[in-house]
């Protein structure tokens, strides 16, 4: 059986709340209403957000804390992405372990020679739409984003493909579009190394 794979569209919006309505017409619901915060590491050699990359360094590693606006239950988690094909961000392995608590995975990680870059703080609201994930974020320092995301073991570039027609079906423009994840978007402007 082929590995389940992550593929996903990533777009800054202009005007998130027309394209909500969209996926809202399609009959997609609210799963979730999140406060996220990610902690992005990387080796303590690394220099820049250039250097950080996926594309150079081979993986993405981030401990993440989130807080269910709903229920306050916090979850934690230790997620490593891996590129699947060449320097092609949209199709990604992920990897996640859960956590009781956030504390000793991040003084692990400095212990054995990395250190935090990044700290992104996003408000998310996710809506499911068959075997789609819709992640509304509003991303401090960055503003509206929204990823689409489909875990498959189909075709990912013809996944990739169906996922890119939705988005210009809801009305979203090619400009909008992302190479790149919007975490890509807040190394440049707000990483500290």
């Amino acid at each position: 059986m082929k590995k389940l794979s992550e593929v996903e569209l990533r777009i800054l919006l202009k005007n998130r709340k027309k394209i909500e309505q969209e996926v809202k017409k399609l009959g997609a619901e609210v799963i979730s209403n999140l406060k996220i915060k990610d902690y992005w590491y990387c080796p303590k050699s690394i220099k820049s957000y250039k250097e950080a990359q996926i594309d150079n360094l081979g993986f993405a590693l981030r401990v993440r804390e989130v807080r269910d606006c709903d229920t306050n239950k916090e979850s934690f988690s230790l997620d490593c992405k891996t590129l699947i094909s060449g320097k092609n961000h949209a199709l990604c392995n992920e990897y996640e372990v859960d956590l009781n608590s956030s504390k000793q995975i991040k003084k692990i990680l400095e212990n054995i020679g990395f250190k935090l870059f990044l700290l992104l703080r996003k408000s998310r609201v996710v809506y499911k739409y068959k075997n789609l994930k819709f992640y509304f974020d509003k991303i401090k320092g960055i503003g509206d984003g929204l990823e689409i995301e489909s875990m498959t073991r189909e075709d990912e570039k013809k996944v990739y493909n169906n996922i890119l027609n939705l988005a210009f079906k809801l009305g979203i423009s090619p400009n909008e579009i992302l190479d790149k994840s919007l975490t890509y978007l807040a190394m440049k402007k707000l990483a500290r190394f």
